[in-house]
Formats: C-alpha cells, sequence, structure tokens
C-alpha cells in the first residue's frame, strides 16, 4: 500500500429532485385539489334547495292515478288561456261549446326556475266571461312557471290543470 488516502467525492445535492420532494409536490397537489372540491361541495350543496317536487318518489308511485286525472280533463273539453295585462295575471277558461266557465276557484302556482325562495300560490279572482285575474305588479321581474289549478263547485277537487311560462318585465 502506498499510503495514499481515499476520499469519496461528494457530489452536490443542490438542485436535485428526490424522493422527498417527489413526495412533497404530490402531498401538496392533491391537498390543493381536496380543498378546491371541498369549496365546489359546500357550495353546491348550500346552494341547492333540493328536491323541487314535494314527494316526487311517492308521486311516480301513484302515476296511474295522474294520468287517470288527465284523461278526466280531456273527457271535459274545457281550454284555457293565460298572459300579462296591465300587471295583472290573467286566466281565461271556456268549455267545450266555448261558453266562459266563471264560477270555479282558481289559484295560480307561480314558481321560479332557479330558485324556491320567491315561489308563492296566488288566488285569481272572477270577473266574468270566463276571466280570472290576479295582481302580480309586486312581483320580482324573471321568468315565472304558473300553474293554474280549475278546483270544483266544492273547491276541494282539481278539475282542470293548465300550465304557462311568463316573463315579467318591468
Amino acid at each position: 500500500m502506498t499510503g495514499q488516502a481515499m476520499t469519496a467525492n461528494r457530489k452536490s445535492t443542490q438542485g436535485k429532485l428526490t424522493g422527498w420532494h417527489v413526495l412533497w409536490i404530490m402531498m401538496g397537489f392533491f391537498g390543493v385539489m381536496f380543498v378546491v372540491n371541498g369549496i365546489f361541495l359546500y357550495h353546491a350543496i348550500t346552494s341547492f334547495p333540493g328536491e323541487d317536487v314535494k314527494r316526487s318518489y311517492l308521486q311516480g308511485l301513484d302515476y296511474n292515478h295522474t294520468l287517470e286525472e288527465k284523461a278526466a280533463q280531456d273527457r271535459l273539453g274545457w281550454s284555457a288561456a293565460a298572459g300579462l295585462h296591465d300587471g295583472h295575471l290573467v286566466f281565461n277558461l271556456v268549455d267545450a261549446d266555448g261558453r266562459p266557465l266563471s264560477a270555479h276557484l282558481v289559484t295560480a302556482d307561480l314558481r321560479r326556475g332557479a330558485s324556491n325562495a320567491d315561489d308563492l300560490v296566488l288566488t285569481l279572482e272572477p270577473l266574468g266571461s270566463g276571466e280570472y285575474v290576479a295582481d302580480v305588479s309586486d312581483l320580482p321581474q324573471g321568468r315565472w312557471d304558473a300553474k293554474f289549478m280549475v278546483y270544483d263547485a266544492t273547491g276541494e277537487d282539481i278539475v282542470f290543470r293548465a300550465s304557462k311560462r311568463i316573463i315579467l318585465v318591468p
């Protein structure tokens, strides 16, 4: 042996990607993904009002009854028209022969598509000649879905239904 000293060349680890670096990068990436997904999940759950139709599952089970009601309404032969006039919701109802029907209780269920915060039920006042009206001048502008229900003489059973999309503008 010649008396030479052996030394190890240490290479600089500065700027070198190691397994620990990869681990921290992956944990940071997935941590950010979990936080962002958590924020989206929170906003989705808190902004969605839930079921659009109350007891939709039970209504689905009773769908044959719904079909029977629609067939009974078709047999009546009644027709309706609805619209807006001078800040009033106007509903016109005639029988199969075109004669006006004015002696019924008529309600309108007004709903917004995006939210149920402004939804309301209006009772329309009969004016005669088959016309029923309700004041809607105080409603916020925008698109509304109106579902009209015409009740029988006792005011308990719905005998006719109609729907109309209306748009309130200033």
